[in-house]
């Protein structure tokens, strides 16, 4: 027997019941009688399987809604746990590449920092070259003076003796 074709036998056996019921009382045949409270056993177990068939139906619908929602949810968590995921490797990148221009700065800095020092000893080295070339100059001149001063005191002293030696003579 289907589900459908349930409701009709449903009402054909409360039908057969009414019918042998009065049958039964008014032959007063208590086999016609019981036949009716059979008939109405039936119906009855028929209308509480239908109506337990509908409840285990609806359970089977909620259960398949829990079912599915449980699972959406389960979906929902693993997109929210692979966008965390992605959002945390994004702002690791994205630290990685600053902590890298950072060091390239610094690197820059020091490099040009070291290059002013080497160009600022440079410059002193040259200024003490420099320095030196003119108090060596200097020196040179000081002294080609004294030796044109000694020159001249020598040539005074030949003249002052030359002159003594005269005078002697004389």
């Amino acid at each position: 027997m289907t589900a459908d074709s349930e409701p009709e036998t449903g009402l054909m056996d409360r039908i057969k019941a009414k019918a042998k019921g009065l049958a039964g009382t008014v032959t007063g045949d208590k086999s016609l009688r019981r036949e009716a409270e059979l008939h109405d056993e039936r119906a009855d177990a028929l209308a509480e399987a239908r109506v337990l068939d509908a409840d285990a139906e609806r359970k089977q619908e909620e259960a398949d809604l829990v079912a599915r929602q449980q699972e959406l949810d389960a979906q929902r968590r693993e997109i929210e746990v692979a966008e965390a995921a992605d959002a945390r490797q994004a702002q690791l990148d994205q630290e990685r590449s600053e902590a890298e221009a950072a060091i390239a700065e610094r690197t820059e800095q020091q490099e040009r920092g070291i290059e002013a020092q080497a160009n600022s000893e440079e410059a002193a080295a040259d200024k003490d070259e420099a320095e030196a070339a003119r108090q060596h100059g200097e020196e040179l001149r000081e002294a080609a003076a004294n030796q044109t001063a000694a020159e001249r005191a020598r040539a005074e002293a030949a003249q002052l003796d030359a002159a003594i030696q005269t005078t002697k003579d004389q």
